[in-house]
C-alpha cells in the first residue's frame, strides 16, 4: 500500500464519520421539531377556548359597564331633581317660617311686658334702647373687646 492508498482510506473513514455525525444530528433535529409541533398543537388547542372565554368575559364586562353608566346617569338626574326640589321647598317655606318666628317672638315679648307691667315702646326707640342696653349690659366698648381678645390670645 502506498501513501496515496492510506490517505484515501483515512479520508473515506473521516467522511464516513462526518456523515454519521450529520445523520445523528438530523435525527435529533427531526425529533425536536416533532416535539415542537406537538407542543404548538397542544397550545393551540388550549388557547382557543381560553381566548373565547376571555372574549365572553369582556362582552359581559362591557354590558355591566353600560348598566353602571346608566345607573350613574340616573343618580345624577335624581340628585339634580332633589336639589331643585329642596331649593324650591326652602324658598317656599323660608319666608312664612321667618314671619311666624318673628310673630311668635313679638307675641312672647309683648306677653312678657304685659306680665311685668311695662308700657309699649315705639319701635324706633325700642331698637335704639335695645342696642344701648346690650352695650351697657356688656360693660365693654369695642376697643376694650379688642384689647381683651388680644390679651386672651
Amino acid at each position: 500500500m502506498s501513501a496515496g492508498d492510506v490517505l484515501a482510506v483515512v479520508a473515506a473513514t473521516v467522511v464516513t464519520m462526518l456523515v454519521a455525525v450529520l445523520a445523528m444530528t438530523l435525527v435529533a433535529l427531526t425529533r425536536t421539531l416533532r416535539e415542537l409541533r406537538d407542543t404548538a398543537t397542544a397550545l393551540h388547542d388550549e388557547a382557543i377556548p381560553l381566548l373565547e372565554a376571555a372574549r365572553d368575559a369582556v362582552c359581559e364586562a362591557e354590558i355591566e359597564v353600560d348598566r353602571v353608566e346608566r345607573l350613574v346617569t340616573s343618580a345624577e338626574r335624581l340628585s339634580g331633581a332633589v336639589d331643585g326640589a329642596s331649593r324650591i321647598a326652602a324658598r317656599t317655606l323660608r319666608s312664612p317660617v321667618v314671619k311666624a318666628m318673628a310673630f311668635s317672638t313679638g307675641v312672647s315679648r309683648a306677653a312678657q311686658r304685659l306680665r311685668e307691667g311695662e308700657t309699649a315702646v315705639p319701635p324706633s326707640r325700642r331698637r335704639r334702647g335695645r342696642r344701648r342696653r346690650t352695650r351697657a349690659n356688656d360693660g365693654a366698648t369695642p376697643t376694650t373687646d379688642l384689647a381683651t381678645k388680644t390679651k386672651a390670645s
